[in-house]
């Protein structure tokens, strides 16, 4: 499980359910104790009315008037309530109109003794002893047996609404500490929120207003991000760096060498291809897990508008059909590079015109020129492993840099003919 809410709330919602069990269990079972205790008061006091309008004569005939007894189900066949009166013998010398049929083996009790026992059928048995008018003492035993009691029924109500309401108040508190668990991890579902924009090019830095107890998080990941962008910049001024200082002692050499000898001179050119080539290769930055996006009209506009300087006499018109709105998860000076050495060598091929273009369902950018197009087996030219001093001549190695720098950020370049010349297509892997 690789959700954090949903670890948490089935850990809390775990507790909170052995919770609610365990106080069901304990409220039940309180109920439980309780009613059993008022159905013995209750019985108990219906024993002492009876034993109040109880009556033996001389020869140890019992009865009782029922009519004296604030109780109707004592007269009521069947009610569920029936009293009993039983000798010293074990024989039942009175019984109430309620009682049709006699439970057996019935524990009698001793004198002063009280029995209380049963769950559905609760049986209260009492011993008693009555002094006959001859003076002889005589034992008996008072029964009173009670079915479908109201304090039972009352309780099982009870208990079934009890449940209810406790389902009822566990969904409630899982639907509350849902919430409360979705507020409390808002925090971080905006991190995500801010770490998906800054990869996305649409922010720079993670917000800093959060809770305290993941504020350290932010901070180091922005002190990430900083580090990160430091080091490029580093990177990338030492590169340029190189790149100055080699350039002075080849052209110390190209001075020092008579211009006469044409293979030395050839020999300083292809070092100074390589060694473009390979810092141009070593400078791009490549796709990163958080890349800015960048707009791809404005980088098209600033190298057209170097290239009409640049190739003023060819007056190419160079015509810029990308959307404006297409951004690209891409480095600008990388992007710079890449395009720069399409669009240049579509500058150097074409004859009037050349047109950027870009296709938003395919995701690609598109650069065609009205020249010769290219020669077969076009695509040796974005061969890894073809070296500066064996590349067509008049190519150059803008293109093997271009594909490098489309390959660094997973996408490739397709080299293609259209019907008025060449035309290089980036795209995708």
């Amino acid at each position: 499980m690789n959700s954090l809410r949903a670890r948490l709330l089935l850990s809390a919602g775990g507790v909170l359910l052995l919770f609610i069990v365990l106080t069901g269990v304990a409220l039940d079972r309180a109920l439980s104790s309780y009613a059993r205790q008022a159905e013995y008061d209750r019985l108990q006091g219906l024993a002492f009315s009876l034993l109040g309008a109880t009556e033996v004569d001389a020869t140890g005939g019992v009865s009782a008037s029922t009519d004296r007894i604030p109780e109707p189900r004592l007269q009521q066949p069947d009610s569920g309530l029936a009293a009993l009166i039983y000798n010293a013998d074990g024989k039942i010398v009175w019984r109430s109109p309620s009682l049709l049929k006699v439970l057996s083996s019935q524990y009698l009790p001793k004198v002063n003794e009280w029995v209380f026992s049963g769950e559905s059928v609760f049986t209260l048995s009492y011993g008693f002893e009555w002094i006959l008018d001859n003076g002889q003492p005589q034992t008996y035993a008072l029964q009173i047996q009670e079915q479908n009691s109201p304090l039972q029924n009352q309780r099982r109500s009870f208990t079934h609404k009890l449940w209810w309401w406790l389902g009822g108040i566990t969904a409630a508190l899982l639907v509350t500490l849902l919430v409360l668990m979705r507020w409390g991890l808002k925090p971080l579902n905006e991190i995500g929120l801010d770490l998906d924009k800054i990869r996305n090019g649409e922010k720079t830095r993670l917000s800093f207003a959060v809770p305290q107890e993941i504020r350290p998080l932010t901070s180091n990941l922005n002190a990430l991000l900083e580090h990160q962008e430091n080091q490029q910049k580093r990177f990338r001024n030492a590169l340029a760096d190189l790149a100055h200082s080699l350039k002075t002692p080849l052209a110390v050499l190209r001075g020092q060498i008579p211009y006469c000898d044409a293979a030395a001179q050839g020999q300083l050119d292809q070092i100074d291809n390589i060694i473009g080539y390979q810092l141009k290769r070593a400078a791009t930055t490549g796709s990163k897990a958080l890349q800015t996006r960048v707009a791809v009209y404005p980088v098209v506009e600033r190298i057209t508008n170097a290239l009409k300087k640049v190739y003023v006499d060819e007056k190419i018109n160079y015509i810029n059909q990308v959307p404006k709105s297409l951004t690209i998860p891409f480095d600008e000076d990388d992007l710079m590079e890449l395009l720069g050495n399409i669009i240049d060598n579509a500058a150097k091929n074409g004859s009037k015109e050349v047109e950027i273009s870009a296709d938003l369902s395919l995701h690609s950018i598109s650069v065609a020129d009205d020249g010769p197009g290219f020669p077969e087996q076009a695509d040796n030219l974005l061969l890894r492993g073809v070296r500066a001093d064996s590349r067509t001549p008049g190519q150059g190695i803008g293109l093997a840099v271009a594909n490098d720098i489309a390959s660094a950020y997973g996408m490739r370049l397709e080299l293609g003919n259209s019907d008025n010349g060449a035309k290089v297509v980036l795209l995708p892997q």
